[in-house]
């Protein structure tokens, strides 16, 4: 274990954070959810104070000199939203120069992925307001639909436009590879290969083969044991019974 000199010790003891100027840290939270009609939506918060008063924003704020970027981030989403005990992935920091107007910030963004009837969402601390957005594109760009607030993507807060862009390719990219969808599922216990195909669907923007998926399902989840049948199928209602699969939890 290394041991500082004394002269490093002194040096240490003098020295003055003070004199220098140095950047705030904060973080933020990207969390997504699918609407009822499995389109891909996020969590927004609306301003209560400056800056960006009444302007909509994800969930962040300020770290304490006492508490992780992880801790922050769990602070912050329960304070403004209610939410608590969401696993978080680290996305990205994000640093350029002006992104907030009261001081040079840097944002550390988490990112999250969750069913919408697990979501018990009410506005606290410095939010005003919390709502669920559904995500869609036009010609200028990202348009987010909530049930009282349509948000175009130059009425958001900050540069949370970007943060929201790269969540959603960062998504994108991950999604192929990790277990994201599984945390789409209202229950992981209980699903179809139709429910866990119409999530991939979702989140890439295009439609899939099913016989393509069901092989690549098979193959990634059954035959590596992360997924297994529960032994029961679903009600016919005039269709073919489908099969139900459970995540192996870990």
């Amino acid at each position: 274990m290394y041991q500082p000199s004394e002269e490093e010790r002194e040096y240490l003891r003098n020295y003055r954070p003070g004199d220098y100027e140095r950047p705030s840290v904060t973080v933020d939270n990207v969390i997504f959810t699918l609407s009822d009609k499995h389109e891909l939506s996020i969590l927004l918060i609306q301003r209560r104070n400056f800056p960006y008063k009444g302007l909509w924003a994800i969930p962040g704020g300020f770290v304490e000199m006492t508490e992780s970027l992880l801790e922050a981030a769990a602070r912050e989403l329960k304070e403004e939203t209610g939410l608590e005990n969401i696993p978080m992935d680290q996305l990205a920091t994000f640093g350029d120069v002006g992104r907030d107007p009261r001081m040079r910030v840097i944002s550390v963004a988490y990112m999250a992925f969750v069913p919408k009837d697990s979501l018990n969402i009410h506005a606290g601390d410095d939010a005003r307001d919390a709502e669920l957005f559904r995500i869609y594109r036009n010609e200028e760009g990202l348009v987010l639909i909530g049930t009282r607030h349509v948000v175009k993507e130059d009425e958001l807060a900050f540069d949370h436009a970007k943060v929201i862009e790269t969540a959603i390719q960062r998504l994108k990219n991950r999604i192929d590879y990790t277990e994201d969808a599984f945390h789409f599922l209202e229950n992981d216990q209980s699903f179809t290969i139709y429910e866990l195909k119409k999530i991939f669907e979702t989140v890439k923007g295009e439609n899939l083969d099913a016989g393509n998926f069901r092989r690549d399902f098979l193959k990634k989840y059954v035959d590596t044991g992360k997924v297994v049948e529960t032994g029961e199928k679903t009600s016919a209602n005039g269709r073919r019974a489908a099969t139900l699969y459970r995540k192996v939890r870990q």
